[in-house]
């Protein structure tokens, strides 16, 4: 079985599912973004509201990318992890 290929919408590069990354959309738009892209929007969006990051490691926060491979997942992941490091 041959794997899919995504390609990312930031940087163009190519990348499997197995490697991380997440699929979803903006709206409408859908956008696909590679780990390494996705990792740095989860950075920017830290330092934009470093209050909702609280608690969470980059390790953290990659291996949830990992295992989340669309937008409304990864989201709702992340809160729950939130939570749980904040109880």
């Amino acid at each position: 079985m041959t794997e899919e290929i995504n390609k990312c919408t930031a940087c163009s590069c190519d990348f499997t599912d197995d490697e991380g990354g997440v699929h979803g959309d903006f709206g409408i738009i859908p956008m696909s973004f590679c780990p390494t892209c996705l990792s740095c929007m989860l950075d920017m969006a830290e330092q934009l509201n470093p209050k909702e990051w609280v608690g969470l490691t980059n390790k953290d926060k990659q291996k949830l990318a990992a295992e989340h491979h669309d937008w409304e997942s990864l989201c709702f992941a992340v809160e729950a992890k939130l939570k749980e490091k904040n109880t």
